[in-house]
């Protein structure tokens, strides 16, 4: 007998629970360790107050109860709401392989791992444990986990695009899927077409691998072009900019990754008035994403 439940809101709290034992959160200046004997009884044993639900996990009442535990000051935002309505759909699965929220290792026995460990050692950030969604079949995750780990979710876990804060607040998420969308139909206002693919797509993705592969392929050239840390290519906007006109135009990877460098570097040492606020204000507009890619796409070709 296995059973698997499902947190339709609480994954925030689960995760500052974990990190605070496991030495990698304090509070008031305080890690778990540092605790009296009876203080780290008393954490442990506090009892936290869950509301369980007898429904099947794509059962469409949960939506309804999500939305309206959400109604609240302490509301979570538009990508977090997202990721818990659309959990189970196929085109945020393949956004989650691709931003790094779903790994192939599956967690150790014990998720809170050596309790008062010493290790100061800095670590990259932390994969979200808590990521396998009962509505998804094994055959689906199975196929998630051969994707896991490419050469785009190794860049941006890897750079310096994303804080971990970022992270914690799925921003890398919600930018995959705008990446996505605009692989799909090219570029729009801000982020309006995320929910009308995570519904069309949600128990079938047939482009997916399609997807996927453009999307590391263009990560991986982007990689090996080697741009020093610091540079202005690094910037959420420019950054997004790049692996869109890379990813739909796979013609502009057919020079070498050095001579593309150079050219980006060439235009940064010298960023025309007008790309320069295309890239600072307003850049999840459509005008704005399309000039962005204009001048990218004539500066590669």
């Amino acid at each position: 007998m296995e059973a698997i439940q499902a947190v339709v809101d609480g994954q925030q709290r689960l995760n500052a629970i974990r990190d605070f034992v496991d030495g990698k959160l304090d509070f008031e200046g305080k890690l778990f360790k540092e605790l009296s004997p009876k203080e780290r009884e008393d954490f442990l044993k506090y009892e936290v107050a869950v509301i369980d639900f007898d429904l099947d996990a794509g059962d469409a009442r949960l939506k309804d109860v999500f939305h309206r535990l959400n109604r609240t000051y302490y509301s979570l935002s538009a990508i977090e709401k997202l990721a818990s309505e659309y959990s189970a759909s196929e085109f945020m699965l393949v956004a989650r392989v691709l931003c790094g929220e779903i790994i192939e290792a599956a967690p150790e026995e014990d998720e809170l791992g050596d309790v008062g460990s010493e290790d100061d050692s800095e670590e990259p950030i932390p994969a979200n444990i808590f990521s396998r969604d009962p509505g998804v079949d094994s055959e689906t995750w199975q196929w998630l986990l051969s994707k896991t780990g490419g050469p785009f979710t190794e860049l941006i876990r890897s750079k310096e695009i994303f804080s971990s804060f970022e992270f914690d607040r799925k921003v890398p998420l919600m930018f995959t899927l705008n990446l996505m969308c605009t692989y799909m139909a090219g570029y729009y206002q801000r982020n309006d077409r995320v929910r009308k693919f995570l519904e069309e797509r949600v128990s079938s993705f047939p482009e997916r691998d399609e997807v996927i592969d453009a999307i590391n392929a263009a990560g991986s050239y982007i990689d090996t072009m080697a741009l020093p840390v610091g540079s202005m290519w690094w910037n959420k906007a420019n950054f997004f900019t790049l692996v869109s006109e890379l990813s739909r135009l796979p013609n502009l990877m057919k020079q070498s990754p050095e001579k593309a460098k150079d050219k980006l570097m060439d235009f940064a040492a010298d960023v025309p008035p007008a790309y320069a606020l295309a890239a600072r204000e307003a850049v999840g507009r459509k005008a704005q994403r399309e000039f962005r890619g204009q001048t990218v796409r004539t500066l590669l070709w």
